[in-house]
Order: C-alpha cells, then sequence, then structure tokens
C-alpha cells in the first residue's frame, strides 16, 4: 500500500543553523535535527556549500518521510528559515541561493520566514496555508 499525499504536498518547516539543519514535518509533528558531518557554513554565508547542505536537507527528509511507503520521494511545500548569520538581512543573492537549493531539494513551493524566532508547529503550518511568508 502506497502513501498519498496532497495534491499539493508534503508540508516541511526547516530552520538552518551554522552547520545544522533541523527539519519538522508539519503533518505528523515529528522533527530530526542534525550536524553537518562536513561544514556547509563559512565564516561568511550560512549556506556556503550547496552540495552539503542539500545532500544533508534531502537525508533528514528521507528518514522523515521512512516507513511512509512513498513510491517516489514526495514534493514539498517548504517553510525555510535561515535562524543565524542574517545580520542586516538576507541580500536578494542568499534569498535566491536559498530558493534554487531548495527547488533542488524536492521543493514544489517554497516560503522564506524572515523572522528571528522560531515559529511553533501551528504557526508554520499556517504560514503554508495561507501563503503568509515570502513565496517563491
Amino acid at each position: 500500500m502506497f502513501k498519498k499525499i496532497g495534491i499539493k504536498g508534503l508540508p516541511v518547516y526547516v530552520i538552518l543553523y551554522k552547520n545544522r539543519v533541523k527539519i519538522f514535518r508539519l503533518d505528523t509533528g515529528k522533527y530530526i535535527e542534525k550536524i553537518a558531518q562536513k561544514p556547509f557554513s563559512n565564516n561568511r554565508v550560512l549556506f556556503g556549500d550547496f552540495q552539503e547542505g542539500e545532500r544533508l536537507v534531502k537525508e533528514i527528509v528521507s528518514e522523515l518521510v521512512k516507513g511512509d511507503n512513498y513510491l517516489i520521494s514526495p514534493s514539498l511545500l517548504m517553510l525555510l528559515q535561515q535562524a543565524e548569520m542574517k545580520e542586516g538581512g538576507l541580500t536578494e543573492v542568499e534569498k535566491r541561493a536559498l530558493i534554487d537549493s531548495s527547488r533542488h531539494m524536492n521543493a514544489k513551493e517554497v516560503y522564506l520566514y524572515l523572522g528571528d524566532e522560531e515559529l511553533t508547529l501551528k504557526e508554520a503550518k499556517s504560514k503554508i496555508e495561507n501563503k503568509v511568508a515570502i513565496s517563491y
């Protein structure tokens, strides 16, 4: 028996820290947080090594859906928050890099949350459902 996801995709809330990622699966509340074995951040940019950062996010998502009997990896509805290294805000280049990387990670829809505080699961889900965060 295969798991059916909605027409849209699997909602996830991704929080990026320096060489660490925390991902919540918004339909179940389950989350996984991992520290990168190979750093993806450097002194200037949080998400500097795209391949390593994307690899870690894909690994976590794979673990979050393990046992759900997906025939293929599900498309994601991704709420993305950069929690550190954003003094003065994110530049357009940094925003574009995060969006492009999210698309490589199988995100069908990407929403950037630029706030400083971590959201509750209810708040994160609401931002995706109501398209309140910056949509790309």
